[in-house]
């Protein structure tokens, strides 16, 4: 059984979180200070340390973790704050946990960093060889059963030669990984339950993809999870630019999840976490990541051979290369065309993103009933009608609109709050709530209305280019079929104050 070290000077919370864990199975042994958690860390060489950052203060931790981090070999840590801004100054810890802690995502962190492998002690394995002749980009096509997002969420580990070298969300019955760079030799892939691919290659768009390490306050509490990252060549000043961004399950912070439903129509966070210029030749010029505050910055490292070691670094999914922790995602790059489409469309692509977002809603508790104000909590996504199109704002943004039989009125996706409007220019994606049980036949007409941009002193004016489609998600969470396309057309002009219709023959 791992040996568990328990750092807290409060006695009462020292004593119940012991007998918390031993009822759980582990071997707890508690220390009220620095000084004695060292003593017993020497001692008893616990695999695992789950410690108070405050003992009394910051600096004491801060100590302590830097003394465990000299020991052979080196515990994992995990540190519990009540104080935000020790968050973020932890230094070289596995996973932080921000107080008040819940038992079961205590429980579950700890069995997941002490046990090292999630499933293999219960599970068949699956093994898949590849033998290189030379060193090369590998990449691994997974087929796995796929967990609950909503009630059971899992994460794997995957055995690359015997040890852990990744993990992988089993929110998609087949994925796609890269492993790095291999040496010339054998390798085997191993992972629970599963059927492994191997393959090598060449395509700079995998040799270039981010290593993504899960956010600290995130470990053990399956949010904000990389659901997918995927890849664009751009063409910036005539230089070619290869930019991945990444779908994450949720968005712990930043927008609210009511303004998501409006101005992007997901709640999903889809984020550009890395750019790469490259000279003529095909090699790397520079690279640049969106960092705190949604910076683009320049980035030189922490890499594997070209793969950026990324770690989200706020709630709102900004990177900096400040891991590792204890989890590590390495999802292939999907290449996109995106000239044509909005970024939500990636989504449609890979439907399993749609099932994620919701599930981890309800788990959540940020869905309230329909009709019902609570904050910034939504309604269930499959209760909203989506809209994708292409604006192009001038001192203006844009709302949409829809009318059901047998109603006079227009629902409004921005519902009646100007800051809830679209004022980007592309192709964008809103959504409008709707009584449960609507259908497509239900819809009889669609909109969409010009307002004043946010600081606009004059009256500007949206340029409606096209409305893309029209859709439902379907009671399995899944995107159905768009019930409308507008098809081609010209530029709509609408000046501020004007709203432009279409009415749908639904029977």
């Amino acid at each position: 059984m791992p040996k568990l070290l328990l750092v807290e000077d409060d006695p009462d919370q020292l004593e119940i979180r012991t007998l918390i864990l031993e009822q759980a199975g582990h071997a707890v042994y508690g220390a009220a200070s620095g000084p004695e958690a060292l003593a017993l860390a020497r001692a008893e060489q616990p695999s695992l340390v789950v410690m108070d950052l405050r003992l009394p203060r910051t600096a004491d931790g801060i100590a302590l973790i830097t003394a465990l981090r000299t020991l052979t070999p080196a515990p994992r840590i995990v540190v519990l704050s009540g104080w935000t801004a020790d968050l973020a100054i932890a230094p070289d810890v596995d996973a932080v946990l921000s107080k008040p802690v819940r038992t079961p995502e205590l429980i579950h962190l700890i069995a997941r960093l002490s046990a090292g492998l999630l499933f293999f002690c219960l599970l068949p394995l699956a093994a898949a060889t590849l033998q290189l002749n030379a060193p090369a980009e590998v990449l691994a096509e997974i087929t796995a059963p796929v967990a609950d997002w909503q009630t059971q969420p899992k994460i794997a580990d995957l055995l690359v030669n015997g040890e852990a070298r990744l993990q992988l969300p089993l929110v998609a019955p087949r994925q796609t990984v890269f492993l790095g760079r291999l040496p010339a030799g054998r390798h085997e892939v191993t992972l629970a339950n599963a059927t492994v691919r191997l393959t090598s290659t060449t395509d700079p768009v995998h040799l270039h993809a981010p290593v993504l390490f899960e956010r600290k306050n995130a470990i053990g509490r399956f949010t904000d999870v990389p659901l997918l990252t995927y890849a664009e060549w751009l063409n910036e000043n005539g230089q070619r630019v290869l930019q991945y961004s990444v779908i994450f399950s949720n968005e712990d912070g930043g927008t609210s999840t009511r303004f998501l439903m409006a101005r992007w129509g997901r709640t999903t966070d889809i984020e550009f976490v890395y750019k790469v210029y490259f000279r003529p030749d095909g090699s790397k010029e520079k690279a640049i990541i969106q960092g705190r505050g949604h910076r683009d910055m320049v980035f030189t490292g922490p890499f594997a051979n070209d793969h950026p070691l990324l770690m989200p670094v706020t709630d709102n999914n900004m990177v900096a290369g400040e891991g590792p922790s204890a989890v590590r995602y390495q999802p292939a790059a999907t290449l996109v065309d995106l000239r044509a489409a909005s970024r939500e469309s990636v989504m449609d692509q890979a439907p399993f993103t749609w099932q994620a977002m919701t599930k981890e809603l309800l788990r959540e508790g940020k869905l309230r009933d329909y009709g019902v104000e609570r904050g910034e909590d939504i309604s269930d996504p499959r209760h909203y009608l989506y809209l994708e199109f292409s604006v192009r704002n001038r001192l203006s943004r844009v709302a949409a609109m829809v009318q059901l039989r047998n109603e006079a009125k227009w629902r409004l996706s921005h519902f009646g709050v100007p800051g809830a409007a679209i004022e980007r220019d592309g192709w964008v994606r809103t959504t409008i709530e709707l009584p449960p049980g609507t259908r497509a036949a239900d819809v009889t007409g669609l909109g969409l209305e010009c307002l004043a941009g946010e600081r606009a002193r004059q009256l500007g004016q949206c340029e409606i280019l096209s409305l893309g489609k029209a859709f439902f998600l379907g009671a399995d969470m899944l995107p159905a079929e768009p019930f409308f396309r507008s098809g081609a057309h010209a530029p709509i002009p609408l000046r501020v104050g004007e709203a432009w219709t279409w009415t749908l023959n639904s029977k």
